[in-house]
């Protein structure tokens, strides 16, 4: 069993704003042991309603947080299945599998211990994303679907356009993983966390602002590394460099390629100033991560570091296996994320969404499932949909009415809380971000839902 990483960031946060990103665990091999699904016809997953026989193989303590959240009748589902789409970016190349991880085992577990929908089981009408074009072949899918009353998806760095504006006003869109610029932007669409706008503006909120109380230093200078591409140019000098300075702070960004190794890092980070910054912020994609961590430990500097889940990915935790480390992660180092981690138990909906997750990898034969990154926001966006449907939302003006309408507390989700409340990135209905850090050998709490401290970036910068 994988152990416990990587917050509900789910840092795949920044994904879309650092192109070339594929998801946190990029590079990891411990992907599900599952056949990749067709894309070239749409599919229709039947729903599991029989309940596997025996002991429960979930705790009674997770069915009971589900069935508190969803309103549900419990036990397992029957009849005729109430449909749900779902799109993601899957079997080719980027894919982001972990998304369908959280959403087969989040079907698996509301049709058989929380009842589905008033006692009916829920089913994903499903479509994958392979190229841009796929997009608008997956809208149009939903739209003829009567049954289908609004949509789920995954991640997608491709076709997000098309699929939005073809499905707005017509069938409401679920984002919990928002990666691009168009899903940030939609305006009948609904992602319940801040986004990669929300971490990376957070963060540098935080490095201005917080940080300097647990580092024990008056931060007036933060140097930034970031990907010299379109989405990391928008991350440093639309999220990063505005709010940083808007605290008064001095801030120094060097542009560095997306394939920069140790060696290319290091003179970026030497341009930057970091040996003499109060913060270093690092806005690089997992190779970059462990490129900064390697520049660094070879120049000795020791300056702060706060950045992305991006950093937080099994390449980085095997290369620190294969250094000599510890930790699982650098030592010292900050992360900014959705809230919660998956790294600290104490929070039931988290908790509650590993148990579920681990357990439907065990009962249907997955191997060393990635339940992590965007696996976790997809499940806690559909235990959503179905809260709503268990309202009384049965249509797509229904449901759409109750996600306007809702101010949480999402699944998983801390803070603040209102879709359209964002008013520079409309479909953000989360606002809140959380931080932990790497001390030693243990990953702690800094500013998050554990300690009631998450940071809230719209607040901070509106004074």
């Amino acid at each position: 069993m994988r152990s416990r990483k990587i917050s509900f960031v789910a840092g795949m946060a920044v994904l879309g704003l650092l192109a070339g990103a594929c998801s946190e665990d990029s590079g990891g091999s411990d992907a599900p042991a599952t056949e990749a699904p067709s894309t070239e016809a749409p599919t229709s997953e039947a729903p599991s309603t029989e309940a596997p026989s025996g002991d429960l193989p979930v705790q009674q303590a997770t069915i009971d947080t589900g069935v508190a959240y969803t309103g549900g009748p419990g036990g397992a589902a029957s009849g005729d299945p109430i449909k749900i789409g779902y799109v993601n970016q899957e079997g080719g190349t980027p894919a982001f599998p972990e998304a369908s991880v959280g959403a087969d085992s989040g079907v698996w577990f509301i049709n058989n211990f929380l009842g589905g929908v008033g006692g009916r089981p829920i089913e994903l009408v499903k479509c994958f994303v392979t190229k841009e074009e796929d997009g608008q072949s997956c809208a149009q899918q939903m739209l003829a679907d009567d049954s289908v009353q609004a949509v789920l998806v995954g991640a997608m760095f491709l076709g997000n356009a098309p699929l939005l504006d073809t499905l707005k006003d017509k069938k409401p869109v679920f984002l919990p993983n928002p990666v691009t610029t168009p899903e940030f932007l939609a305006t009948d669409a609904y992602a319940f966390t801040p986004g990669s706008p929300g971490v990376v503006q957070g963060l540098a909120v935080f490095a201005a602002k917080y940080v300097g109380t647990y580092e024990g230093i008056d931060v007036k200078k933060v140097a930034v590394v970031y990907n010299d591409n379109p989405a990391g140019n928008v991350a440093f000098a639309a999220l990063t460099k505005p709010v940083l300075e808007q605290f008064g702070v001095e801030v120094t960004g060097v542009p560095v390629a997306d394939t920069a190794g140790a060696t290319e890092m290091a003179t970026a980070i030497q341009s930057s100033g970091a040996d003499t910054a109060d913060v270093f912020y690092p806005l690089v994609t997992i190779q970059g991560c462990i490129g900064v961590y390697d520049a660094l430990k070879t120049l000795g500097i020791d300056t702060p570091v706060v950045t992305t889940g991006l950093c937080f990915g099994i390449p980085m935790q095997d290369h620190l296996k294969s250094v000599g480390e510890a930790g699982k992660l650098p030592d010292g180092w900050y992360f900014g994320g959705y809230g919660y981690s998956y790294e600290i138990a104490g929070n039931p909906d988290t908790d509650a969404y590993i148990d579920a997750a681990l357990s439907w990898a065990k009962e249907t034969g997955v191997e060393n499932p990635e339940y992590t990154g965007f696996g976790g926001p997809t499940f806690g966006s559909l235990m959503t949909i179905v809260k709503f449907l268990n309202e009384g939302a049965t249509d797509s003006a229904a449901i759409r009415a109750a996600a306007k309408g809702f101010t949480g507390p999402m699944w998983g989700g801390v803070g603040d809380f209102k879709c359209g409340g964002n008013p520079t990135f409309p479909s953000l209905c989360g606002f809140s971000i959380g931080i932990q850090q790497q001390q030693g050998t243990e990953y702690v709490s800094i500013m998050d839902g554990y300690n009631g401290k998450a940071l809230n970036p719209i607040t901070e910068m509106a004074g």
